[in-house]
């Protein structure tokens, strides 16, 4: 395996993702080019803890069709379910960040 996604389908692939109400955060994306010009996409989502079974396939099933339909390069696609924990987050948020001001 090696290359990547283009810019352009790295974007629409990610807009398909956070344009997903119930994503609550993209936790990593890799791309790899496969198969000559194929693209093999690994994802892995927060969700909701609350949500059920049903509703996580239906999430990712959603996903899964907006980024097929707008990335028609992609041929594998593995969208990983998973909670997000901020403790175990090695970016803080930027609310974390204070900037003084000199008054």
């Amino acid at each position: 395996m090696s290359g990547s996604a283009s810019k352009h389908d790295l974007d629409l692939i990610m807009d398909a993702i956070l344009g997903c109400a119930d994503v609550e955060k993209l936790i990593s994306l890799k791309t790899y080019t496969v198969e000559g010009d194929k693209l093999l996409v690994a994802v892995k989502i927060a969700l909701p803890a609350e949500k059920t079974v049903r509703d996580v396939a239906d999430v990712i099933g959603e996903i899964e069709q907006q980024i097929r339909t707008t990335v028609p390069a992609v041929g594998s696609l593995y969208i990983q379910p998973d909670i997000y924990r901020p403790s175990l987050d090695p970016e803080p948020s930027t609310d974390v960040f204070v900037l003084k001001s000199e008054d």
